[in-house]
């Protein structure tokens, strides 16, 4: 309990202390037996009781937990079943095969800032450092299914740092609208 009078000293210089003691009060009784001393304003000391609070132990329960995206294998990894460039879009696609299972469960793409075409007509591309989208097929059915969650984007092209966001493109799988109707002016 010196500790305790100790921290209450401290504290009762501090602004706001008139605040900030009731709430350390019943944090420490929480945490110990239900009652704590302290010495108030006055000098006499009193016994406060402090009520024991259970907390939820995942407040945040009905919250999916999102997926850790794994770590986009280095160059000529063996477990890299294909690479490509997509010169619709100008991405940089990579393809893995993370489980051993024979198909493609992993995917990377990345923006390209610079393609050309070597001496055979194949094309050269140099890419950003990091993906800036990811797929992982997180059922195993062999495909990436974007409603299930398993299509992130990274803003920040840092690599797997926990700060991708899953993906949501449904507005552009929208069919599109009728566009602007025109008619020819009447003479």
């Amino acid at each position: 309990m010196m500790y305790c009078m100790r921290i209450f000293s401290v504290i009762h210089h501090l602004p706001y202390s008139r605040f900030l003691i009731p709430c350390i009060v019943v944090l420490i009784g929480a945490l110990g037996n239900g009652k704590v001393w302290s010495q108030p304003h006055g000098g006499q000391k009193t016994s406060h009781e402090a009520t024991k609070v259970a907390m939820n132990a995942s407040p945040f329960s009905s919250i999916q937990p999102r997926p850790k995206l794994p770590v986009e294998p280095d160059e000529f990894d063996p477990r890299e079943i294909n690479a490509y460039y997509d010169w619709r879009n100008d991405m940089f696609f990579r393809e893995f095969d993370l489980t051993g299972s024979g198909s493609v469960n992993f995917m990377t793409a990345r923006r390209t800032y610079k393609v050309w075409l070597d001496d055979y007509g194949t094309p050269v591309v140099l890419t950003m450092g990091d993906p800036v989208f990811y797929w992982i097929d997180l059922n195993g059915n062999g495909k990436f299914e974007q409603e299930l969650g398993e299509m992130f984007k990274d803003s920040y092209e840092d690599g797997v740092t926990g700060n991708e966001e899953p993906y949501d493109n449904s507005d552009l799988q929208e069919p599109a609208g009728p566009g602007p109707q025109w008619s020819p002016p009447q003479h």
